[in-house]
């Protein structure tokens, strides 16, 4: 549903690893750690980090799933 499609974040990771969102609409879900380049990691020591994806119109979603770093 959110393959390829649009994302924004408010506090992007500013390193030079590749922790970006697009991370998260790649399709690609078989190495969460934070080294196998398909997670999204926001930047360090911030109180609030938001995530999104514009999904093009209204639909179901049943669950997500979020792992904190």
């Amino acid at each position: 549903m959110a393959l390829g499609k649009k994302i924004g974040e408010d506090q992007p990771w500013k390193g030079t690893e590749n922790w970006r969102g697009r991370n998260a609409v790649d399709g690609r879900y078989g190495n969460r750690s934070a080294m196998g380049g398909q997670c999204v990691v926001s930047e360090n020591f911030k109180k609030t980090a938001t995530w999104w994806v514009d999904l093009g119109g209204v639909v179901s979603i049943s669950h997500i799933d979020i792992y904190y770093r």
